[in-house]
């Protein structure tokens, strides 16, 4: 693994009464590679935790479906809030908000994932599915095939001992925090 493809400190943030959890990674590719893999329908299942019915470029309804979760495969609905191609894409899954942002640097990208949820427990679950959600992302554009990290797969490439690290820095972090208030 590339340093690059280290999300070793994802943070969280309390933010008008939700949690945001923030995740950044530098990709070594174009942003326009790295839009297409965010927004075509065909690319998401590949790397990410859902299909969708329609490729995520315009505003408006969208069905997600989740992608190796036996117990939720039906469809969610879901909300496409914001295209600004190719730089921002924010969309609802549930009732949770996914914000996107891409960034160019020297023919790199810099990508930025808020994920806006309002149950704490479940945070550093989503810190450890979004960590290998991204890496295979990553290996996805770099020509690689990716089996698919989703879902129950989560479990075959080491989710439950992310969900355990994740699960300690956000307690630590949260501890600081109420010292500090």
């Amino acid at each position: 693994m590339k340093p690059t493809e280290e999300l070793d400190h994802p943070a969280l943030a309390r933010m008008d009464g939700e949690w945001v959890l923030i995740l950044q990674r530098t990709l070594e590719h174009p942003i326009e590679n790295v839009w297409a893999a965010l927004t075509e329908s065909e690319q998401l299942p590949a790397w990410g935790p859902f299909a969708v019915d329609r490729d995520l470029t315009s505003t408006g309804p969208v069905a997600l479906s989740h992608v190796n979760h036996a117990e939720e495969n039906e469809s969610r609905q879901g909300e496409v809030l914001t295209v600004q191609a190719p730089h921002l894409l924010i969309f609802k899954w549930g009732s949770d908000i996914l914000r996107w942002e891409l960034s160019s640097n020297e023919g790199k990208t810099v990508l930025i994932l808020r994920h806006r949820f309002t149950d704490y427990a479940m945070a550093s679950s989503m810190a450890a599915g979004w960590t290998l959600c991204l890496k295979g992302l990553t290996g996805i554009l770099e020509g690689r095939q990716m089996p698919s990290m989703a879902g129950s797969n989560a479990y075959l490439y080491g989710w439950q001992e992310l969900n355990d690290k994740y699960k300690i820095l956000f307690e630590a972090s949260n501890a600081t925090t109420d010292k500090m208030n």
